[in-house]
């Protein structure tokens, strides 16, 4: 059944009053800090994205270790507000304590390794107030960590100082108030002071202090024009001011956060082990480059005119392809390595979620969707910037990346989903096989390589037939997970469409779509799960799966626990190509009410409770958003761009 306009809009409205402060993630290209509801520093990695957690309070509030501002008799800060200085990534909250107003505007200036917390105490109170604003670090410690050492605090006459295993950081308050990270207030009734908390790091204990002393006191303004001048090269969606366009905007903000400046990688998130799911253990470790995470994003960047991000991510992923022309694992760290996988036994998820992960063991999982993303990636650069000059100059790699796709796409993988237990031939990585296959034979054609072209388009079309034969189930009367009719009933089958394999309006996604459209049904009432993992067991009848919709969101396979921003914005993107704007316009809403109250997605929510679950910000969903956002803003249709017809034609 199709999902009716008006109860869209019904969603829409009951979850505007939904949305939650959660956490302000400011970054420079090297690592992310995160600012809580009660203006601490949760989460912190250093000396880069994938280092130490020094303070990772965000994932475990007991054990996790935090950067405290207290004032006064000592309570933390109560938060009244938190927002972004306009279309930029300067964070701030305002809050309240012991009487007193406090408000910190935080930026982590690109390219330095500096924290800078701009803050302001106001006292709103009728009589003279005398108070200490004092600084204080608790670090994370974990028995896990590959490089064990010390975890030690010591302050001195200087700033203080904390030391983990690979780095160093250096607190405290800048100019008249001397380096300590304590500061006495003086406030006459209505008066406001102002000063500069400066939070630094180095691979060592003194270049850390030098980076203290060399971050200037005071460079807000430089920091609002780079992020003026950033934006100022982005091309603007024709949608109307308001919320829409704000998201767009935010979404590329923060793509821009995980972006590595020096290698040009594009992180999955920058945090670790945030659970997916309250009480569940689907708790990994996202702070690597994903090949298909990274491809979603920076098809983004290239649609929104921002190039050169682009660019610099496909170069990371060009250097890390195999002589064969395989990238021999669907995940990398900055450096192009395994990361792998260890517990840390003496931290938890918020409720108590384990195991915690740093670390991920699905680089050595089979997925076939690496070397065909990469494929995409360079046509759809290519068709945006016109560059075809480094088509040629690269074209070597994307010949390598469409023979590996002609040896392997027959193989069983572990899919989109990186399933551990088991290899199945997934619907999803077959259809970016032959998707990547007809765009390396365009390319081809462009480049008057006509062999090659011929010879990858009729390999595409076999790879076509296949999927789009036995991915169907005629019991069920949808295409599902994988070719075998028993397996759940999954949005990744959208690829189909979105990819280019189907017309939209083909009878088998219609019916594909009316299946994922009934209510899911909840889990753990009719499914049993393997011990030790959220994904369920396979094997039931079709008759007894649900659909995939959740209290208006979409989750990404029957008997999910809660909804996805991903599977939600995919079949609204599938709505906008058939023709159904207002529902999806109606699906977008519905993400975007439940955003973070500064527009920011983790990988779940919580349509009931306003929840982030899963590592956040999680790029990919805000790198749909940004595509959704132009599909939409242009009903004329961005063929140079999303070509859909690469195999269907």
């Amino acid at each position: 059944m199709e999902m009716a306009t008006t109860t869209m809009r019904t969603w829409s409205r009951q979850r505007e009053r939904r949305r939650r402060s959660y956490f302000g993630p400011v970054g420079n290209g090297e690592t992310v800090a995160f600012i809580g509801p009660d203006l601490a520093v949760d989460w912190l990695c250093l000396p880069r994205f994938d280092g130490y957690p020094i303070f990772a309070r965000a994932l475990d509030p007991r054990r996790g270790g935090t950067l405290t501002l207290t004032l006064g008799d000592g309570a933390p800060p109560r938060l009244l507000r938190q927002r972004y200085l306009g279309r930029t990534n300067i964070l701030v909250t305002e809050g309240e304590a012991d009487g007193l107003r406090i408000r910190t505007v935080d930026y982590m200036p690109w390219g330095r390794r500096h924290l800078t917390r701009r803050i302001t105490v106001t006292n709103p109170g009728d009589q003279p107030r005398e108070v200490w604003l004092a600084a204080a670090a608790e670090p994370t410690w974990s028995q896990a960590w590959p490089e064990p050492g010390p975890v030690a605090l010591w302050e001195g006459r200087g700033p203080a100082v904390v030391t983990v295993p690979g780095a160093a950081l250096a607190y405290g308050f800048r100019g008249t108030y001397g380096p300590t990270p304590r500061a006495r207030l003086r406030l006459a009734p209505g008066q406001s002071r102002r000063l500069t908390l400066t939070v630094a790091y180095g691979l060592t204990p003194a270049e850390a202090v030098e980076n203290w002393r060399s971050a200037p006191v005071d460079d807000l303004a430089a920091e609002q024009a780079f992020w003026r001048r950033w934006l100022a090269k982005v091309r603007r969606p024709k949608l109307p001011p308001g919320d829409l366009l704000e998201a767009y905007y935010r979404g590329l903000l923060a793509i821009k956060l995980v972006c590595h400046r020096e290698t040009g990688a594009i992180l999955a998130a920058p945090t670790a082990s945030f659970p997916a799911v309250p009480g569940g253990h689907d708790n990994w470790d996202y702070r690597y480059v994903w090949i298909r995470d990274g491809y979603i994003c920076a098809r983004a960047l290239d649609a929104a005119g921002l190039h050169e991000e682009a660019r610099a991510f496909y170069e990371f992923c060009l250097r890390l392809q195999g002589p064969d022309g395989h990238w021999s694992s669907p995940l990398y760290t900055i450096d192009g390595t395994e990361p792998r996988e260890l517990v840390a036994p003496d931290l938890s998820g918020p409720g108590g979620e384990q195991p915690v992960r740093f670390g991920n063991a699905a680089w050595d999982q089979l997925q076939l969707d690496s070397e065909p993303s990469i494929i995409l990636g360079l046509y759809t650069h290519t068709l945006a910037t016109g560059d075809w000059e480094y088509l040629r100059q690269r074209w070597h790699h994307v010949a390598l990346a469409a023979d590996a796709i002609v040896r392997l796409w027959r193989e069983p993988e572990n899919g989109i989903w990186e399933i551990r237990e088991r290899r199945d031939h997934w619907i999803y990585g077959k259809a970016l096989c032959a998707a990547g296959l007809a765009a390396a034979a365009e390319m081809a054609a462009a480049l008057g390589k006509a062999p090659e072209a011929e010879r990858w388009r009729a390999e595409a079309e076999i790879i076509r037939e296949d999927v789009v034969t036995r991915g169907w189930d005629p019991r069920s009367e949808a295409y599902r997970q994988t070719y075998d009719p028993a397996s759940p009933l999954d949005i990744s089958a959208l690829a189909l469409s979105l990819w280019g394999l189907l017309p939209p309006d083909d009878p088998r996604l219609a019916s594909t779509v009316r299946a994922m459209e009934r209510p899911l049904r909840r889990p753990l009432e009719a499914v049993v799960t393997r011990a030790g993992t959220d994904t369920p067991f396979w094997g039931r009848p079709p008759e007894e799966a649900g659909g995939l919709r959740i209290d208006g969101g979409i989750a990404r396979y029957d008997f999910a626990a809660l909804p996805f921003y991903l599977p939600t914005l995919w079949m609204a993107r599938h709505y906008l190509a058939a023709g159904r704007r207002e529902d999806a316009l109606g699906l977008a809403r519905t993400c975007l009410d439940h955003t973070t109250d500064l527009g920011l997605m983790a990988e779940h929510f919580d349509p009931t409770t306003g929840e982030q679950w899963g590592n956040f910000p999680q790029a990919f969903n805000h790198g749909e958003m940004v595509l959704f956002l132009l599909e939409i803003g242009h009903p004329e249709g961005l063929p140079a761009l999303y070509p859909r017809t690469w195999v269907a034609a």
